[in-house]
């Protein structure tokens, strides 16, 4: 697949919710529903104009972020990724895209049809993402960045070979919650409990990795 393409592929992702939005144009209130409580019951709105900054900038403002990290890399090892760092593009534009069209499409109520296909689409990418940051080489931009992960390439190996599959796991029990949790109410604490655990373990292991390498120079 040449390069030519790959961007080509890129774009209808990226044009997908803008020209979604440009079908449903004329169809949406003048006031719509921007944000969401667990239960898919609207709290917050905005004029619907915001929804072109939203289906425009967030797609191409990604796909410019993107395209520009590999030259901002100090490392160059994002360079050297080839196209496992390509994936990577796709994979944060097919994510923002499907959640962009979906949000749109319940702009024409007031309520998300089913709010579980968030968390589902949340799960799914952080459990990608997971398995792909396993075998990240030390960047400045993609990966689990701590002090001690960037001060050492073993202990950046080494949170990421652990970090990554604590992301898989957490990122399919958040894709699953909705179907094991009983209670609505508890979602969002639960979540948030996960991800906090996504977070913290590698931050923590890090830094025990790092001062273990100091100590047996």
């Amino acid at each position: 697949m040449n390069k030519f393409f790959k961007e080509f592929i890129l774009w209808i992702l990226i044009l997908l919710p803008i020209v979604y939005l440009i079908t449903i144009w004329q169809k949406l209130p003048e006031i719509v529903p921007t944000h969401f409580d667990m239960n898919g019951e609207a709290n917050g709105w905005s004029h619907k104009y915001i929804l072109i900054i939203l289906a425009v900038g967030l797609g191409v403002g990604l796909y410019i972020l993107m395209l520009a990290l590999p030259a901002l890399d100090p490392s160059k090892n994002i360079r050297k990724m080839g196209n496992k760092y390509y994936n990577l593009r796709f994979l944060l534009t097919i994510f923002t895209s499907i959640l962009m069209t979906y949000i749109l499409y319940t702009s024409k109520g007031g309520t998300f049809k089913n709010p579980n296909l968030i968390l589902m689409l949340i799960g799914a990418f952080l459990a990608i993402l997971g398995d792909f940051i396993k075998t990240v080489k030390p960047n400045h931009f993609i990966g689990i960045r701590t002090p001690w992960t960037m001060a050492s390439d073993h202990t950046w190996k080494k949170t990421h070979q652990l970090g990554g599959p604590i992301w898989v796991v957490g990122g399919i029990i958040i894709a699953v919650l909705p179907f094991i949790s009983p209670l609505k109410s508890s979602l969002t604490m639960i979540m948030l409990v996960i991800i906090i655990i996504m977070a913290l373990v590698p931050i923590v292991y890090s830094y025990i990795v790092y001062k273990n390498e100091e100590e047996e120079e």
